[in-house]
């Protein structure tokens, strides 16, 4: 029998007023003046879309953030990376991101890479962070639009990155010193013990720059740093595009797992840690998902868009997820 001759000998009880089905967000009922619908969601790079040092996010990763954006969805790719660093194609899976929040915030460009808001680096603040690496022979690196430029220890920097065989992370020759007489980073990176960060501070703390730790302490006591402006972070990014966008940050939903991300887990709508991430990205989210290695972001979505079961950290002992970085001895 056709279905439409099926229906016509039943009546169906009108949905209440408070119930809507919301495609770009989850399914979701009104309590109130609470609703809970997401229009996009924000993901950081490294060790939450996929695992640090593989090729590509997992297909299921995939998969899932494809099935987010034919829903309406928009997918925003939030790390510490700048453009180039993210810009092949074929290092994403097939994913194409709609946004990308870069530079931990301090550049927002969409999928053809135009900037729609930046905040990059003054010119003080550059020239303080080359005198005291150079004073120390510290590694750095600073994020331009066209690529990384290491600025000290360029052999170190480009050795570490070789060994790490990390999609779209290199650096070139910048010792030259002169790429910012084009245009200002919006970044730094820069690789030292953590007693010297103390001893930045005590010299230059007026600048107020944001310094935050990637990953762990690797075996040669160093430990890596992004560095932008103060008060600049993923949330600041985050809320540049919801701007942009003409939403709220009610309506994103942010995933992390490192210091990073914490300015961005706090500032979503909604906010999960991986089960791999820090103490300090755990305490900032609203709750915990499964391990990169187990596919957390997918159940996420799953979850929050196409009404799946909740996503949960399945208690599995994965180890480290940063063990290109603490292991790389004497380079990055």
């Amino acid at each position: 029998m056709p279905a439409g001759i099926l229906l016509s000998h039943f009546s169906f009880p009108p949905l209440p007023l408070d119930f809507e089905m919301c495609y770009t967000g989850r399914k979701t009922m009104h309590t109130g003046e609470m609703t809970m619908q997401y229009k996009i969601l924000a993901s950081d790079y490294d060790n939450t879309l996929m695992p640090f040092g593989e090729a590509k996010p997992r297909p299921a990763v995939v998969k899932a953030v494809k099935k987010l954006q034919a829903a309406g969805g928009k997918f925003v790719l939030s790390t510490g990376r700048s453009y180039p660093g993210i810009r092949d194609k074929n290092q994403l899976g097939g994913i194409r991101y709609d946004y990308a929040i870069t530079c931990n915030g301090a550049c927002v460009v969409d999928r053809q890479g135009n900037v729609i808001a930046e905040h990059p680096l003054t010119s003080e603040e550059m020239y303080v962070l080359v005198d005291f690496c150079e004073d120390y022979n510290y590694p750095l690196q600073f994020n331009f639009r066209d690529a990384y430029y290491a600025y000290c220890e360029y052999e170190y920097l480009h050795t570490g990155y070789q060994r790490m065989n990390s999609p779209g992370l290199d650096c070139v020759d910048g010792e030259d010193q002169d790429r910012h007489l084009v245009d200002m980073p919006h970044a730094a990176f820069a690789a030292m013990p953590p007693q010297e960060v103390e001893r930045f501070h005590e010299k230059y703390g007026y600048l107020g720059l944001h310094w935050m730790q990637v990953g762990a302490q690797n075996a040669d006591g160093y430990c890596y740093y992004d560095i932008v402006r103060g008060g600049m972070d993923k949330g600041v990014g985050l809320a540049d595009l919801c701007a942009q966008m003409g939403l709220t940050l009610a309506d994103a939903v942010a995933v992390g797992d490192s210091a990073n991300d914490v300015g961005m887990l706090k500032a979503a709508g909604l906010s999960a840690c991986m089960a791999n991430g820090t103490p300090d990205a755990k305490a900032a989210a609203d709750r915990i998902i499964g391990d990169v290695r187990e596919d957390g972001v997918a159940a996420l979505i799953e979850e929050l868009w196409f009404d799946g079961p909740r996503a949960e950290p399945s208690g599995k002992d994965f180890g480290s997820a940063w063990g290109n970085i603490e292991s790389a001895g004497g380079s990055l």
